[in-house]
């Protein structure tokens, strides 16, 4: 009897175990999927991305910021369709209204994470556009988000960093270990984490002194709620997914020991700011450009430092082929989204601060500049080729499909428990016999 009870608790035990392995394995990814069901719920019906509330027209960064999302999550983005428009049809649009060095860096990155051409996107070499910019120290732009995003640009097209710019960002690092909007400027969290997703992606190895003294300030700007902020004292959940990107862009675990602060890490910070929607709150009370800021968590939350994927061709003749970076030069980038660098140039910054189009110096936007706090946005009747594409990226979420794991558990319940039942009866037997 004793014998049968533990091959009994085995038989139960065995696929609790398997099933929480596996969650374990996953728990990095937890809202990944729910986020990308709320950015494809918010496709406008000329197949960009835009804010809730703001008409059904699409956005110019938000859909940028949209598509690298879509792309770290395991989205092919050129399959996600609202009246037979894709985001990057609408993108290819928007090139008139492209000016500044951030503009082509940010559609640069969303362009290659898509895995389509850099050099021949809506009739322009984005490149090209993005080299333009290149001073003669090789500082591409003047600020420092231009920089970094231009050597994340570079990385994204599959291109080698030029020297000059890795120089020029490593003497942009203030001495407390962060980087400012520009040279000589205050550390915040957001410029730092930037720099060294950049850094990373140039070649820069993890025990750099560079990077360690960037790890130490971000360890000394964590919140006790384990999240970062940009500007005021509270934590937002852009600048802790930017953070939570740079932890794993050098190979650490943003949701293990070395980074809880009061019990709490970046990661279950990030969490707790994520609605029944789907969507993230920028900050506790706070829901300013939610599919934007969302966009980000998603990329941190997938395991994706920028740029997500780089770029390159598989033939001559300019077919391409998304290839997402090794640990090693962590080619993740974004775009410079528009904030926290060059004046003039914000829309919005990294973090969906502010409206597209408000400008910011130095990433500050002006209170009334702020949109209202909105609802869910869903579009409920936006379904088709949207629900698949996130049905593909449920299915998708850690690598491992959720009927596959089914399928071993049952297979884990069933083996023993068919050996137990087939004794069964003998043992019976014997026990009538010996009556």
């Amino acid at each position: 009897m004793a014998c049968r009870w533990k091959i009994v608790t085995a038989t139960l035990v065995a696929p609790l175990l398997l099933l929480a392995v596996w969650g374990a394995g996953n728990d990095a990814r937890a809202g990944t999927s729910e986020g990308i069901s709320y950015i494809l719920s918010n496709q406008a019906a000329d197949g960009g991305f835009r804010e809730p509330g703001r008409g059904d027209t699409g956005q110019d960064a938000t859909t940028a910021w949209c598509i690298m999302a879509l792309a770290a999550a395991g989205v092919d983005v050129r399959g996600v369709s609202k009246n037979g428009k894709s985001p990057l049809d609408f993108l290819a649009t928007q090139s008139g209204n492209w000016r500044s060095v951030t503009d082509y860096q940010r559609t640069l990155l969303a362009v290659a994470a898509a895995g389509e051409d850099p050099r021949s996107f809506a009739g322009m070499d984005l490149v090209a556009r993005v080299q333009s910019f290149q001073g003669a120290a090789g500082n591409i732009g003047d600020a420092v988000n231009s920089n970094a995003f231009g050597i994340l640009a570079y990385r994204a097209a599959g291109m080698a960093v030029p020297a000059g710019a890795v120089q020029w960002h490593r003497g942009a690092q203030n001495p407390d270990g962060g980087w400012g909007n520009s040279p000589g400027a205050a550390s915040n969290p957001d410029m730092t984490a930037a720099s060294i997703m950049a850094l990373r992606a140039a070649g820069v190895d993890a025990g750099d002194p560079a990077i360690t003294s960037a790890l130490s300030h971000l360890h000394a700007v964590q919140n006790q709620d384990g999240g970062f902020s940009f500007q005021s004292g509270a934590s937002d959940s852009a600048a802790t997914s930017w953070c939570v990107q740079a932890i794993i862009a050098v190979g650490q675990d943003p949701g293990g020991s070395a980074w809880s602060k009061g019990g709490n890490t970046p990661l279950s910070f990030l969490r707790s700011m994520q609605g029944a929607d789907g969507s993230f709150s920028w900050m506790r009370g706070r829901d300013m450009n939610p599919v934007w800021t969302t966009s980000y968590a998603v990329c941190a939350l997938a395991g994706k430092p920028f740029p997500v994927a780089a770029f390159r061709p598989s033939s001559p003749s300019g077919g391409g082929e998304q290839s997402a970076p090794g640990n090693g030069g962590r080619s993740n980038a974004d775009s410079a989204g528009g904030g926290r660098g060059e004046a003039g140039e914000a829309a919005a910054g990294e973090e969906g601060r502010a409206g597209e189009g408000a400008e910011a110096a130095e990433g500050t936007v002006p209170e009334e500049e702020l949109p209202a706090e909105e609802g869910s946005g869903g579009g409920e009747g936006e379904k088709g080729e949207v629900e698949a594409a996130g049905r593909k990226a449920e299915e998708e979420k850690g690598g491992v499909p959720v009927l596959l794991l089914a399928a071993a558990a049952a297979v884990a319940l069933l083996v023993p428990l068919s050996w137990w039942l087939s004794r069964r009866r003998p043992w019976r037997n014997r026990k009538e016999d010996a009556a």
